[in-house]
C-alpha cells in the first residue's frame, strides 16, 4: 500500500466507510461492496455486512455477483468488436440478418433500446422469451424476431434485454461461436477478466452472495432469474442472457472500466469507444448510449437489477463499483455515487 493510499483509506474520505457500515446496521442492505479507482490506482476499498445472512457469512471484496444488466456495457464492446472489424455496422437493418423482422429497427437502435422490440415490462409474457435457460440464445432470438413491434423503431426509448439478445445472436452468426465464448475471446481473456463468465461448469456458489428482496422491515433470499434449486450461480449450459447474465468481481469490472478510460486499449478503437458514449436516443429524454447510461458532467455507468453498479468518469480518469445483491438498492447507490464524487476530489 502506499502512503497516499494509506491516509486516504485511514481517513475515511466522505465518511464512506462510516456510511456503508452504518447501512448494514440499519438494514438498509444486506452487504455490500465498494472499490474506487483513479489513475489507475485503488483509493478505497470496503467489503461491508452479510453475503449470507442466515449463516452469517461476510462478504468479502473478492466474491463474484451477479450483475445483471451491468452486463450490457460488457455485451456491447464486445459486440462492437466487430464494428471495428468491418464485419458489422451500427446502421446494418436488423432483416439483414433476420428476414422475417417485421421493421426497419438497425443494430445501434438494439443497442440503445429505441428498436421497437418490446422492454422489460414486469409480467409481459413474450419475458419468457429471455427467461427460459433451457433454450440456446438461436431459440429465444428466433422467437423474438417473429414478434410485432411495440412502436416505430426510434420513436420511443424501451428499456429491456430482448433487443440485446438479438444483438447478441447477429454477433453469433457472425463469429461462428456461442456468444459467451466469444466475448471471452476478444474481451474477458485479453483483459484479463478471469473470474467473469456467463456460463461454467464450475460451482461458484460458496462465492456468490445471496441475492435479497425487502419484504415489510425482512430481506428475504431470492434466487436469480438463472438459478437452480440445487446451486447458486452461473449454469454449465443453456441460453446465454446477452444483457444481463454476467458473474464478476470488483477486480474484473475494474479491469473493464480501465480498458474504457484508456481509450479501448486494443478491444476497441478509441472512436468507438466514444461512440458508446454518446446519446443514441435523438430527441428522446432519454440518456443512453451503447450499453451505457450516459451521466452528468461526461460520466456514465451501468447498473443492474440485483444491486449492482459500475460508475466511470473520465475527467477525473476514475471508476467504481458498487456491489450489492438486494433488488431495488438504487437510492442507496446514488448516495454511494454522490460520497464516491467526494473521495475522488480529495
Amino acid at each position: 500500500m502506499t502512503p497516499i493510499l494509506g491516509l486516504l483509506l485511514m481517513a475515511d474520505p466522505a465518511g464512506l466507510s462510516t456510511f456503508l457500515e452504518e447501512a448494514v446496521a440499519k438494514r438498509e442492505i444486506p452487504g455490500v461492496v465498494v472499490v474506487v479507482q483513479q489513475n489507475g490506482k485503488t483509493v478505497f476499498s470496503k467489503a461491508a455486512g452479510y453475503a449470507d445472512l442466515e449463516s452469517k457469512r461476510l462478504l468479502r471484496v473478492d466474491d463474484i455477483f451477479m450483475m445483471a444488466s451491468t452486463s450490457k456495457p460488457m455485451s456491447a464492446t464486445a459486440i462492437l468488436t466487430l464494428v471495428d472489424q468491418k464485419k458489422l455496422s451500427l446502421d446494418d437493418p436488423v432483416r439483414k440478418y433476420f428476414p422475417e423482422f417485421a421493421g426497419n429497427s438497425t443494430v445501434r437502435q438494439l443497442l440503445s433500446h429505441t428498436s421497437g422490440i418490446f422492454g422489460n415490462t414486469p409480467d409481459h409474457p413474450r419475458l419468457r422469451l429471455i427467461r427460459d435457460f433451457d433454450q440456446s440464445l438461436a431459440d429465444a432470438v428466433r422467437g423474438i424476431v417473429k414478434e410485432p413491434l411495440v412502436y416505430g423503431p426510434g420513436t420511443q426509448y424501451s428499456y429491456g434485454g430482448a433487443s440485446f439478445s438479438v444483438a447478441g445472436r447477429i454477433a453469433e452468426l457472425l463469429t461462428g461461436e456461442e456468444f459467451d465464448a466469444f466475448v471471452t475471446r476478444v474481451l474477458f481473456r485479453p483483459l484479463g477478466m478471469q473470474e467473469t463468465v456467463f456460463r461454467t461448469t464450475k460451482n461458484l456458489s460458496g462465492r456468490i452472495p445471496k441475492i435479497y428482496r425487502r419484504t415489510g422491515e425482512q430481506w428475504v433470499a431470492t434466487p436469480a432469474i438463472m438459478d437452480r434449486p440445487e446451486q447458486r450461480g452461473p449454469r454449465p449450459a443453456g441460453f446465454v442472457l446477452v444483457p444481463g447474465g454476467i458473474y464478476s468481481t470488483a477486480a474484473d469490472l475494474l479491469r473493464f472500466a480501465q480498458m474504457q478510460l484508456d481509450g479501448g486499449r486494443g478491444i476497441l478503437s478509441p472512436a468507438m469507444i466514444e461512440e458508446m458514449r454518446r446519446k443514441q436516443t435523438g430527441a428522446l429524454k432519454e440518456n443512453y448510449g451503447l450499453g451505457w447510461q450516459l451521466l452528468p458532467n461526461g460520466a456514465f455507468g451501468h447498473g443492474g437489477a440485483y444491486g449492482t453498479y459500475l460508475y466511470i468518469d473520465p475527467r477525473r480518469n476514475a471508476a467504481a463499483v458498487i456491489l450489492t445483491q438486494s433488488v431495488g438498492a438504487g437510492k442507496f447507490q446514488e448516495a454511494v455515487r454522490s460520497r464516491i464524487q467526494t473521495v475522488l476530489s480529495h
